[in-house]
């Protein structure tokens, strides 16, 4: 259960930071000229938290397909989440029944034995 909780801390993590280095141009044009700050500044801790999360997750479910499907599902809690707050876009019905599908992607593949 630890390594659950780890892997699916990690993830997050990485999945929060992917956010902003893709979409920082968007919010703040500043980036857009300075796409290098986003690219070592959050590159390496990414691909760090990314990698750790996976060997977390793999760990305890043993399996790569459930491991890329909480990945996926976090990620697009993650995605969901942060263009509502940081963007201001709108959360729509289609989201929203995304975003409990993915919840139950995790809790599928973290549980289910």
């Amino acid at each position: 259960m630890k390594n659950l909780v780890l892997g699916i801390v990690f993830i997050l993590l990485a999945q929060i930071i992917a956010w902003f280095q893709q979409f920082a141009t968007i919010k703040w044009p500043w980036f857009k000229d300075h796409m290098w700050v986003l690219i070592l500044l959050l590159g390496i801790p990414t691909s760090y938290l990314f990698i750790w999360g996976a060997q977390h997750l793999y760990s305890e479910v043993t399996s790569v397909w459930s491991v890329r499907l909480i990945q996926f599902s976090i990620g697009m809690s993650v995605v969901l989440g942060l263009t509502y707050f940081v963007m201001g876009e709108t959360l729509t019905l289609k989201n929203m029944v995304c975003l409990v599908l993915a919840t139950f992607i995790v809790l599928i593949q973290a549980f289910w034995r």
